[in-house]
């Protein structure tokens, strides 16, 4: 059965994409777009205590923040939903279902593992579908050859 460290290990960038909290919307924004990510962890001294998602950079702009002037721990979300590592995909996207959540971090005791994305689920899906298939079609091609 599937875990969602499996999924981390799929991904592409393993690296954890942090940002302070005394940072601005406009740092967030930046490292969003070198990075291509949708979210960035939050953290101060070592500990997870906010994610910044795009919607939360939209918000602010949206609601006139200053992108220099706002600080991320102003509009980042401080109730961090988080997944374990051997949680299975499938009770991840009930979570991210149930909270409309895009993005949800991987904690594993008190270290952030990483953090997946609804993309990233997707992808696990298609890519367990595409296996599945791939066996399927072995099975039947050797029972109508023997």
């Amino acid at each position: 059965m599937r875990r969602i460290r499996d999924v981390l290990d799929g991904k592409t960038l393993k690296q954890l994409i942090t940002i302070e909290p005394t940072a601005s919307l406009g740092e967030a924004a930046r490292l969003m777009s070198v990075w291509n990510v949708g979210a960035l962890l939050a953290i101060d001294d070592g500990k997870l205590v906010g994610l910044m998602g795009e919607r939360e950079i939209v918000r602010a702009l949206a609601a006139g923040a200053s992108a220099s002037m706002t600080r991320v721990e102003d509009v980042m979300v401080r109730d961090v939903r988080a997944v374990g590592a051997d949680s299975t995909p499938e009770e991840c996207m009930v979570l991210m279902t149930q909270q409309r959540l895009r993005h949800v971090p991987v904690i594993e005791g008190d270290a952030v593992l990483g953090i997946i994305s609804l993309g990233d689920l997707v992808k696990d899906v298609v890519n367990e579908q595409a296996y599945t298939i791939e066996q399927l079609e072995r099975y039947i091609s050797r029972a109508a050859n023997a």
